[in-house]
């Protein structure tokens, strides 16, 4: 299978990896117009099949060294897996909750806090399925991707550090932001390249702490004023307190987030190819207001085009270092499961 990655015959030796999107709103606009219309018509059902629609099209435009990345996967497939879900979770639990509260209607809400523990569990559960079917739907020049067994490591990775970041009120976050990424990254395959990173948290610390007590004094503060408000029952004061929180809290994460994107992405790595990436703060946060003034005139509507617009966006600022030897990458051996995401449709994680 190694033919698959030999090298174009007019590559440049000295040429480095480009990766770019191509993608435009005018081109998308027809397609999300189209699914709003079958999702409405199909009262909802057919989001899985705009859901596929919407990723053939941004993964289509995506092309690395000027190839297109191709999206397989099928709305028939996502439909599947939420109807697994949908009868072996979801139905008995309804079932399970709705008896407990009417059985045991003063002690039934202690009973289901308990299961929060297992919601946690399956949510990332979710998330890692989520990228197996992702992974094995996506392919590159007919080499598929991969994401390599590891969905119940990752639960009780996402249970452990739920629980860590609960008891140290969020100050371990970049610790476990960066160890969760590792091991997401780490078991990603494209063909059989290898996909690694080992990303640390400690660059990450001094600018989270910062923003971690910025967040405090101002959210507690905010919480005063409307608490104030309240007492008084002056309604200024209260939409006042919302708005500075809603506010502060986009700007002062900025910060913070800027520095992750290009710490996570610096430390990635793909067989003797590196990967850098730069944004500022001042970048992120009039991309941030864009895509969220966006949100707001669409009535939520045009969240397919935020996703584009990221998409552009990492590609725009994502460059590659070092040269892949093509011939030495074959065929991944891994298939992906037949149906896809079916748990994180059932906690709407998109």
């Amino acid at each position: 299978m190694s033919e698959i990655f030999e090298k174009p015959a007019s590559e440049n030796e000295n040429a480095h990896h480009t990766i770019e999107y191509v993608g435009t709103v005018g081109a998308l606009l027809p397609i999300v117009l189209m699914n709003l219309l079958l999702t409405m018509i199909t009262l909802g059902i057919y989001r899985f099949w705009a859901k596929t629609n919407i990723r053939k099209y941004l993964w289509g435009k995506t092309q690395f060294d000027g190839e297109a990345f191709e999206y397989t996967g099928r709305g028939g497939e996502l439909f599947v897996g939420f109807l697994i879900v949908l009868v072996v979770f979801l139905l008995p639990l309804t079932i399970g909750m709705t008896y407990l509260l009417q059985l045991y209607p003063t002690t039934a809400p202690y009973i289901i806090g308990a299961f929060y523990p297992l919601f946690i569990f399956l949510m990332g559960i979710a998330v890692y399925r989520a990228q197996v079917y992702r992974m094995s739907r996506t392919n590159w020049r007919r080499i598929r991707g991969a994401q390599l067994k590891g969905s119940a490591a990752y639960g009780w990775i996402t249970l452990k550090y739920a629980v860590l970041s609960f008891i140290t009120f969020g100050l371990i976050t970049p610790y476990i932001i960066c160890r969760s990424w590792n091991f997401l990254m780490n078991n990603k395959r494209v063909g059989s390249g290898v996909i690694a990173s080992d990303v640390k948290s400690k660059p990450l610390f001094k600018v989270w702490f910062l923003t971690w007590l910025a967040a405090i004094v101002v959210f507690g503060s905010m919480i005063g004023v409307i608490y104030y408000g309240a007492l008084t029952s002056n309604a200024a004061l209260i939409v006042l307190g919302y708005l500075v929180m809603f506010l502060s809290s986009a700007v002062l994460f900025i910060w913070f987030k800027a520095a992750l994107f290009n710490h996570l992405f610096n430390g990635l790595r793909y067989q003797n190819m590196t990967f850098s990436f730069h944004i500022s703060p001042k970048d992120l946060l009039v991309f941030s207001i864009v895509n969220a003034l966006i949100l707001i005139f669409t009535l939520g509507l045009g969240a397919s085009f935020i996703t584009q617009r990221w998409t552009g966006l990492i590609c725009e600022r994502l460059h590659f270092e070092g040269r892949l030897d093509f011939t030495e990458i074959v065929q991944s051996p891994e298939f992906g499961p037949n149906f896809g995401e079916g748990l994180v449709e059932a906690f709407d994680m998109g």
